[in-house]
């Protein structure tokens, strides 16, 4: 995989937000949405090959239970990111994927984290077969205003996902815009019995590289 940056830090966003994790971001996206808080990733000629055995290597460096894969878009190096995933599981890592949702992969994360995107990509044949994997799932959507939250809810409500799974996220890169989208979504999402997706890189690191 061409890889951008890896690092220790905690979970950002979703369930397992705060807990100490290894980050392996991977370079290059089939997507390209203006609010990204990764954008610098988003090229893949903005990382350097790196082979699984030395992934590893460094990842064991840390001494940390959590591995997220992320990016970019890790998908795009499907059969790397399976090889991966067995040998993590083999050192009994929990794994976490984060993934547009864009493209299905046969691997076995902990937790997949579906990220699918209102207006580019969002295919509901992959979210199904995603969403049919035998691991735990969350599903994070970026809105940017209630008529987007609305649409987002309309959109996802056929795939009957348990609510406590479903996180909406205001589309924000720096830390005031998050503050600004929080004072609408959180009040949206206690109406709609769903989940506030904080974004905890943006509003302790303002989404800085490498946090």
């Amino acid at each position: 995989m061409i890889i951008n940056e890896i690092f220790l830090s905690v979970q950002g966003e979703g369930i397992y937000t705060g807990v100490p994790s290894v980050f392996v971001r991977v370079a290059g996206c089939n997507l390209n949405c203006p609010w990204c808080d990764s954008a610098y990733a988003k090229s893949d000629e903005s990382g350097t090959e790196i082979s699984n055995s030395s992934l590893l290597e460094q990842i064991q460096e840390y001494n940390v239970e959590h591995v997220v894969i992320t990016g970019g878009e890790p998908t795009i190096y499907a059969e790397e990111l399976k090889d991966l995933c067995g040998k993590l599981n083999s050192l009994r890592k929990k794994i976490t994927i984060e993934t547009n949702s864009t493209i299905y992969v046969d691997c076995n994360p902990h937790l997949l984290s579906l990220s699918p995107k209102l207006y580019q990509g969002w295919d509901e044949d992959i979210l199904k077969k995603n969403l049919s994997k035998n691991c735990d799932i969350q599903i994070k959507i970026v809105v940017d205003s209630i008529e987007e939250a609305v649409d987002a809810l309309k959109r996802i409500e056929k795939f009957n996902i348990e609510k406590e799974k479903i996180f909406l996220m205001p589309n924000a890169v720096t830390r005031d815009k998050h503050i600004r989208g929080a004072a609408w979504l959180v009040p949206f999402c206690c109406k709609n019995n769903v989940r506030f997706g904080g974004r905890l890189q943006t509003l302790l690191w303002n989404s800085e590289k490498g946090k």
